[in-house]
């Protein structure tokens, strides 16, 4: 049997305190119940006996079709370097969610850097040299867009387009 991967490594560079503040806060596991949301240290007891309506990382509650969870999709670290200064590094190593990726840095650059733009390239591999298995991407994300572009699709558009 083999493994497919989709694997990924990018950062948000040069985080002032207030960025770094909010990319933390965003990224915080939350618990909602009703219309209050809590963090899970902060769940008042009186409150543990409902029902959770929703669960799963505090910037993803607008996402359209995100299952309660208590992952972001994809894994994070922040950080220092002379490059990058404070710096988010997001990054896959066998999976991530592309979208839910997009939707954090989207959200990032309407709320701190409305006229810049930030991208991601991603590769996608089989642990077997099977046919077909292999491909790439990008992301390209500003405030008030995201466009994705997949290595599969393109190939498969020239195709048919070469075709006619």
């Amino acid at each position: 049997m083999a493994n497919n991967y989709l694997q990924f490594s990018e950062a948000i560079g040069h985080l002032s305190i207030e960025e770094h503040n909010w990319l933390q806060r965003q990224l915080e596991p939350v618990y909602v119940f009703g219309d209050r949301e809590y963090a899970e240290d902060e769940i008042p007891d009186d409150v543990l006996t409902g029902d959770v309506s929703w669960s799963g990382c505090r910037v993803f509650r607008d996402l359209p079709d995100v299952d309660s969870d208590d992952d972001a999709g994809f894994e994070y670290k922040f950080g220092e370097d002379e490059h990058l200064g404070q710096h988010l590094w997001v990054y896959a190593d066998e999976g991530g969610d592309l979208d839910r990726v997009a939707h954090l840095v989207q959200k990032f650059l309407r709320q701190f850097r409305p006229h810049e733009s930030w991208s991601l390239t991603y590769a996608t591999t089989c642990s077997k040299l099977r046919l077909g298995e292999f491909s790439g991407g990008a992301l390209f994300v500003t405030a008030g867009s995201i466009k994705s572009f997949d290595a599969t699709d393109f190939v498969s558009s020239r195709q048919a387009a070469f075709a006619r």
